[in-house]
């Protein structure tokens, strides 16, 4: 097993459909392979935050998953909601729309919205595989100017595949103390070592299990 790359990981389960019995047992893969967090859908984020206390693995939930469209209102509801059911981390999706749209303002002011509404660490996600080179560079100091404690290349593969040349991008373009995740398409221990060794701090993927080297046991309650 290759269990060094674990505390490097957010072990990440958000699929539509995954039941009670099927959380646990991945929130306590977290705990068992010293993963950095479970990521989980919002609505498990209580139950996943009773199962953690004390273990030192992170809770952490996505808002405006996976379209970037909700209102800022919502958005900011949904994360003091968040915050109120003991998340320690949230990645936010963006309105890539006003950033096309040369509205600059409205998509920093959304994201500052949900810094400003919660004390917990904001992730953005910046989508950048979807950008032309101009809007990345727009995207990621409006992100900064919007106060977030981390950038993020992509909400998932969905999105595009998480490169070692976007990783050395957003950490070049990003002051000291911002801090980097990779998402997107990962799966294999050659490619978390890649993106941390290209600037990335933490990978969030559904593969961990595999990554690591462990087989997967359904069935098996941890």
């Amino acid at each position: 097993m290759t269990t060094d790359l674990a505390p490097y990981i957010q072990h990440t389960l958000i699929d539509i459909g995954t039941d009670a019995e099927e959380m646990a047992r991945h929130w306590g893969q977290a705990v068992e392979y010293g993963f950095d967090a479970a990521m989980v859908a919002a609505i498990w984020v209580p139950d996943a935050r009773a199962a953690l206390a004390g273990t030192g693995v992170k809770v952490a939930s996505a808002l405006d998953f996976p379209f970037g469209a909700t209102t800022t209102e919502g958005k900011v509801a949904e994360a003091r909601a968040l915050a109120r059911a003991g998340v320690d981390e949230i990645d936010i999706g963006v309105h890539i729309g006003y950033l096309r749209s040369g509205r600059y303002r409205e998509y920093r002011d959304d994201i500052a919205a949900v810094v400003r509404a919660v004390d917990v660490p904001i992730k953005v996600m910046l989508e950048l595989p979807r950008l032309s080179e101009r809007e990345r560079d727009v995207a990621v100091d409006l992100a900064v100017e919007a106060g977030v404690a981390w950038v993020k290349n992509a909400s998932s593969g969905a999105a595009g595949v998480a490169t070692p040349a976007d990783i050395a991008y957003l950490r070049a373009r990003v002051p000291a103390g911002i801090r980097v995740k990779a998402s997107g398409g990962i799966t294999s221990a050659g490619q978390v070592r890649e993106l941390l060794d290209a600037g990335a701090d933490l990978v969030g993927t559904s593969a961990g299990l595999s990554i690591i080297g462990v087989e997967s046991r359904p069935g098996v309650s941890y």
